[in-house]
């Protein structure tokens, strides 16, 4: 063999890698997706090839480049390096879309970066001692492979011949994804959502010129030129608007099947004496846009706009205007998400208080006593609000002993090693007792105001940042699809003078500020400042939105569309019938529901100014 007519022993290496990284990501599709049709298995294999190789391929060329400096060391040192980071990104990658249904993107790559994220993920010791040992095994695999690959029995034709073989590979997925893509063809597209950083390629423009009827989803495009105009109008009050406290207690990954008088007694008991709605979703299902969607009345496609202006909502800017006392308080971090740039951007460091020590539902009882304190230090007077998130029912789903109420439960949760398929049932169990704490001290909350009798004249609001699935639909957790589990949550509200009453009509966290601003003494139509509809009069044919890091769901009386905002929302892409079902047409429904689809374009669009430039 001759250096320029076979590979060498670096390329031998990153092929025998290459192969490595196959099998790796093979491993974790299921049986079904690989044998969802003939395109779909081609497809899979000719963009799974093309990847693997795209992801090797820096390796490759920063350590030619080094040996040929004449850094042998350094060049292999390299290589070594990038292919065992490769093998545990992507088994790290691989887990988290079985886990989750998302790959690596711009909100995993936020959360690593962002101040708090990591913490939030609320990982153990355990887990990172499996993440070290992992590493360690993936780095001597390598080495052995390394000393291996001169006598690798691969008589493969050299750089050309591979570099042909993979751009056939990859213009070929591209062309069946494309074409799929056009005619709507489900198996190839949904196959898509296991490769790794799948770039997609569509022919929508083409189809345009050819006069050829699209049938996909689509993809909204977001009014990005422009500043934000918001709110449309300056807030009128009422002259005569008696100032009322407002008490705002929002739990991590409530979902709406929690509210029971066996899981939460406390909470239970005092939706009967308040308002309760039964069908109410949350903007989103994760904690950024959940949050974001109660406190501004807008879909979460305005994060972004409104986290580069740092501009906080016109709720709390009307608060600080009417000289209301604030304490605010979270069991989790205020830089992740940018809270602290966002819903609380317009309030003074010193009213923001967050613990971060220990397990979550060590957390909220230390909060509890603190904003406990808070309002025993007010003022006569003067009015307050009061924000405080609850961290007990986030994963890991933590408790203390005498808040169990499920058995059995699991006992150890190592996020590296747990099979969640498996012990789905004691995870549940884990959930329900966590929540349970959780209801133990929004139930001490509940009661101090009782005690000092302020009931009378303070909105409480009760609800959660967004729901949580538990496999109901292949996946667990939220923030990686827009289906019930991870939409629905109980909302509870308090309002001085109203009788109680169970609301079963659909509502949204983008209702909440159109609700609470009237009952504040705010003149202005909700138009001026919301998009959401007041709780107590929704519309029953009203549809609602939804959002993630990088999409945006329609969710009205019958269907489902998640539409993607970015190449990143891909797998998330969907049309769901009302019990969360793929559609077998899902075009035929997107073109039913196309006057819907462009009011929601409109509603990404209705507070930015597209006339003023930023």
């Amino acid at each position: 063999m001759t250096r320029s007519t076979y590979l060498t022993r670096r390329a031998r290496f990153l092929l025998a890698n290459w192969l490595l990284q196959l099998l790796l990501i093979g491993a974790f599709i299921p049986l079904a997706q690989l044998t969802a049709g003939v395109l779909a298995s081609v497809f899979l294999v000719l963009s799974l090839a093309a990847y693997c190789g795209l992801f090797l391929l820096p390796g490759w060329l920063v350590g030619e480049c080094l040996s040929l400096l004449g850094w042998q060391r350094m060049a292999t040192a390299v290589t070594l390096l990038w292919a065992s980071f490769l093998v545990l990104f992507l088994l790290g990658d691989m887990k988290l879309f079985v886990m989750y249904g998302f790959h690596v993107n711009g909100f995993v790559w936020n959360l690593l970066t962002t101040p708090g994220g990591i913490n939030s993920l609320g990982g153990s010791a355990d887990t990172v001692m499996t993440l070290v040992v992992l590493a360690c095994l993936i780095t001597v695999l390598e080495v052995l492979l390394w000393s291996l690959a001169r006598r690798l029995p691969l008589a493969v034709p050299g750089r050309i011949g591979v570099t042909a073989v993979g751009v056939a590979c990859l213009l070929s997925s591209g062309l069946l994804f494309g074409g799929s893509k056009l005619v709507s063809y489900q198996p190839v597209t949904a196959a898509a959502h296991w490769v790794p950083f799948y770039q997609p390629v569509t022919f929508a423009s083409l189809a345009r010129r050819l006069d050829i009827s699209v049938a996909s989803t689509g993809q909204l495009a977001a009014p990005s030129q422009g500043r934000l105009y918001y709110p449309k109008q300056a807030l009128r009050m009422r002259a005569a608007a008696a100032p009322m406290n407002v008490v705002w207690l929002v739990a991590e990954s409530l979902r709406g099947d929690m509210l029971t008088p066996e899981v939460m007694p406390n909470l239970w008991q005092f939706s009967q004496q308040g308002q309760r709605f039964e069908d109410h979703l949350s903007g989103g299902n994760g904690t950024r846009m959940g949050l974001f969607s109660q406190f501004y009345g807008l879909p979460g496609s305005y994060w972004f706009s409104f986290l580069e202006r740092r501009q906080p909502p016109a709720l709390l800017t009307l608060l600080q205007q009417r000289d209301y006392r604030f304490g605010i308080f979270s069991s989790a971090s205020f830089t992740y998400p940018e809270f602290d740039q966002t819903v609380f951007a317009g309030l003074p460091g010193e009213v923001l208080h967050s613990d971060e020590s220990g397990v979550g539902w060590q957390r909220d009882r230390r909060n509890v006593e603190r904003l406990q304190a808070f309002i025993d230090q007010q003022p006569s007077g003067q009015p307050f609000f009061s924000f405080f998130f609850l961290e007990s029912s986030h994963a890991r789903y933590y408790f203390p002993d005498e808040s169990v109420i499920r058995q059995p439960y699991l006992q150890r949760f190592n996020y590296a090693s747990e099979d969640v398929g498996e012990d789905i049932d004691l995870i549940f169990n884990r959930y329900v007792n966590a929540t349970h704490h959780l209801d133990q001290q929004i139930g001490r909350v509940l009661d101090h105001l009782r005690q000092r009798g302020l009931l009378d004249n303070t909105v409480v609001v009760v609800t959660g940042d967004h729901g949580e699935a538990f496999m109901e639909h292949g996946r667990w957790g939220h923030n990686s699809a827009f289906t019930r589990e991870q939409m629905w949550t109980p909302l509870v509200l308090h309002v001085p003078g109203r009788a109680p009453a169970v609301h079963t009509g659909p509502t949204s966290h983008l209702d909440l500020v159109p609700t609470l601003m009237p009952l504040l003494g705010v003149e202005n139509p909700p138009q001026d400042y919301a998009l959401g509809q007041n709780l107590f009069n929704p519309d029953p044919d009203r549809y609602r939105l939804c959002a993630s890091w990088d999409a945006l769901a329609y969710v009205g009386p019958q269907y489902t569309v998640a539409m993607p905002l970015s190449a990143g929302g891909l797998s998330e892409m969907a049309v769901l019938d009302h019990d969360d079902t793929p559609v077998a047409d899902a075009g035929l429904i997107t073109r039913a529901l196309q006057d819907r689809l462009m009011a929601v374009l409109a509603d990404m669009g209705v507070f930015y100014d597209p006339q003023r430039l930023m």
